[in-house]
């Protein structure tokens, strides 16, 4: 049976060119300790790619100019960063808190190099390691977090998102600018 996920995935047969690699054990996993879980938590959150996505968001909110209420040009620009900026704070303490709480490994691992970093950087966006062997599974901190970055924004703009709709469109843009980041990742590391 075909294995989903790109993290459990191995070479079907050993290149016999290379025979370290195949008389190499793959590294046990070791779950985090409290302090990794909270440095990955603060790189994550406040971290340089954290800038970059809220600059992104600022950008497309100022495109689509969201909310109207805040003016164009540099003033609005840097109201929607520092609104991005909260949501990201808010995205990514929802995300540690839920991840302490379900035992959840959110943490970077580098994939199966036979593994598309397009397909890794789904995964990384929805999935998280879990157990004592480090197994893939769903993410409820990775499914909740962006939700709840979302909805708590839209409390602080200027009336609302102004709707559902607005406001399911941008828990569609946060899950596609983490899935960008994660993209980034695979492809830069």
């Amino acid at each position: 049976m075909a294995r989903l996920l790109c993290a459990q995935q191995a070479p079907s047969s050993p290149d016999p060119g290379n025979t370290a690699a195949a008389s190499r054990p793959a590294p046990a996993y070791t779950p985090p300790t409290h302090a990794e879980r909270f440095q990955t938590y603060l790189r994550h959150t406040y971290g340089v790619g954290s800038f970059f996505e809220a600059a992104a968001r600022a950008g497309i909110d100022q495109a689509l100019n969201r909310p109207s209420q805040w003016p164009q040009g540099a003033e609005g620009y840097a109201e929607r960063f520092g609104s991005a900026m909260g949501l990201i704070a808010v995205r990514g303490t929802t995300d540690y808190a839920l991840g302490e709480l379900f035992k959840e490994d959110l943490r970077w691992t580098r994939r199966d190099p036979h593994c598309s970093p397009f397909k890794a950087a789904f995964e990384d966006t929805f999935t998280a390691r879990k157990g004592v062997d480090g197994h893939r599974a769903v993410s409820v901190a990775r499914l909740i977090g962006p939700i709840s970055g979302t909805l708590v924004a839209s409390t602080w703009r200027p009336g609302g998102f102004g709707g559902r709709r607005d406001t399911v469109g941008g828990i569609g843009i946060t899950y596609g600018l983490v899935y960008i980041r994660n993209l980034f990742r695979e492809v830069v590391r």
